[in-house]
């Protein structure tokens, strides 16, 4: 299979997993924002790549989740800029379930997304954000040290898993399919997960999980993250290390034309 059909193959396995036709799946509208925050909302600059390393809190299961419940996860390592703490370790990102899907007892999905972060003094800022990459609590390490593999990679030296080239660009709006497809192709790891249970900023798929494929649109407006087991559901434990990866926010609608008056 080329590189372009297995893109295609995959876009158009996910639309087959989380639509709708024969696909058993649990749909909701968007829930709306809990725990309203007391304080003023903040702006954090967060620009879209940025990478943070969490932990997801509870378990996250396509079986018995339904879409609009609550997801979250605590940052395990300060996101910082310069000499300034953009987002402290310890603060809680919040998102929901978007949607579910099953294809019987051979495929599953979860469309996941993260909208908010909670700073550890209570103060609350909108974000848009989604899981690029994710190993098991306890997952082995697959590089010594972060630093190590930066080293390396500027060098020209580091190497990601074999498998399934490129990242994936899929829409975050799903259309019915007139079919499904029976598989969807390999997924390559890129980046690694060190000693200390933190991914590289680079980080991508799921570690030490061959049958979880995580798809991230990075295009402008997408949001959130569709992941795709090749068991009858999709299951991440309490715990599971997670890269967060913010997402380019949705186009700004160009002004409306104002007629020029007297037809000028």
């Amino acid at each position: 299979m080329t590189y372009l059909n297995a893109k295609v193959a995959c876009a158009a396995f996910l639309l087959a997993i989380l639509a709708g036709g024969a696909v058993a799946q649990k749909e909701a509208p968007k829930k709306q924002m809990i725990d309203a925050p007391q304080t003023p909302a903040v702006t954090i600059p967060l620009s879209a790549g940025t990478a943070i390393n969490a932990s997801l809190v509870g378990a996250l299961d396509s079986e018995r989740n339904k879409a609009g419940d609550t997801v979250s996860a605590i940052v395990t390592e300060s996101v910082t800029y310069q000499r300034s703490v953009l987002v402290p370790k310890g603060s809680r990102l919040l998102g929901h379930v978007v949607r579910t899907g099953s294809s019987g007892a051979e495929k599953s999905a979860l469309f996941v997304e993260f909208d908010r972060v909670v700073l550890k003094g209570g103060q609350e800022a909108l974000l848009n954000a989604g899981i690029q990459a994710l190993a098991p609590l306890g997952a082995p390490s697959t590089i010594p040290s972060r630093e190590k593999y930066e080293e390396n990679r500027m060098a020209g030296s580091s190497r990601s898993t074999s498998g399934f080239t490129g990242t994936q660009v899929l829409p975050s709006t799903y259309t019915v399919p007139r079919k499904s497809i029976a598989d969807v192709p390999a997924q390559r790891l890129e980046g690694g997960l060190d000693r200390q249970g933190f991914f590289t900023p680079d980080s991508k798929g799921a570690f030490s999980d061959p049958n979880l494929k995580v798809f991230t649109p990075v295009s402008e407006g997408s949001h959130g993250t569709v992941l795709v087991g090749t068991n009858k559901n999709v299951r991440l434990e309490n715990g599971t290390r997670l890269l967060i990866v913010i997402q380019p926010p949705a186009a700004a609608a160009p002004a409306p034309a104002v007629a020029a008056p007297n037809g000028r």
